[in-house]
């Protein structure tokens, strides 16, 4: 250890995620590094679902489940829903910045 003093805790978070934050001070750098890199990702999903302005394409219920995945550098939308005895599923290819390419 150098002694020095971990960074200042940033003052744009309430109590709650101050606290959160709190319990993982003694964590190994390691796991700080995942927990960075889930929080980024969860983020950035949460803006993708708060950006996506366009709803679901047509023919598909809001009921349908909804997954996202990166293939060759594109983004892909998947809907799936049943519908009676059949699972039914729609494909959306995504433009990298999360916009429609149909």
């Amino acid at each position: 250890m150098t002694g020095r003093k971990p960074p200042a805790e940033t003052t744009e978070l309430d109590d709650e995620e101050l606290e959160a934050l709190s319990a993982l001070e003694s964590r190994d750098p390691e796991t700080l590094r995942a927990v960075a890199d889930y929080l980024e990702e969860l983020a950035a999903w949460k803006e993708r679902r708060e950006d996506d302005d366009h709803g679901y394409p047509d023919g598909v219920p809001e009921r349908a489940t909804v997954s996202v995945e990166e293939v060759a550098g594109t983004e892909i939308r998947y809907y799936q829903w049943r519908e009676d005895d059949e699972i039914r599923s729609v494909t959306e290819r995504l433009r990298s910045g999360g916009q429609s390419l149909e």
